[in-house]
């Protein structure tokens, strides 16, 4: 079973489905940071500008090391850690995709999955 989730993650985190997104991102933080650094308090500047460092970091190994698998799980998860890239920036891209809700479960959503079972 792990080989398969394992498969799966390598799969979703592969250079030809990740790589382009994050260049595109990547390429647009020094802008954004540049035009939202007077509104940022320290925290936040420094939180969004570990991020872009970490996004330019997994550019770099997408195009020099692409079958380095644990090190992008692993920039990916500090990528993450640092939060939601800015609303901003991910709406350019995917003006349909709302960041606001992510991870929030609603009740509507547990009673939809109450009759789910695994085995």
């Amino acid at each position: 079973m792990e080989s398969i989730v394992e498969t799966m993650m390598q799969q979703l985190l592969s250079k030809e489905i990740l790589h382009e997104p994050m260049k595109e991102i990547g390429e647009r933080y020094p802008k954004w940071l540049e035009e939202h650094k007077s509104r940022l308090t320290q925290e936040e500047y420094d939180r969004y500008h570990c991020q872009y460092e970490l996004i330019l970091k997994l550019n770099d190994v997408y195009e020099n090391e692409p079958d380095n698998f644990s090190k992008i799980v692993d920039l990916m998860q500090k990528t993450q850690e640092c939060g939601q890239p800015p609303n901003d920036i991910v709406q350019a891209l995917a003006p349909d995709l709302d960041l606001s809700n992510l991870g929030q479960i609603s009740p509507e959503m547990l009673e939809s999955t109450s009759g789910c079972c695994i085995m």
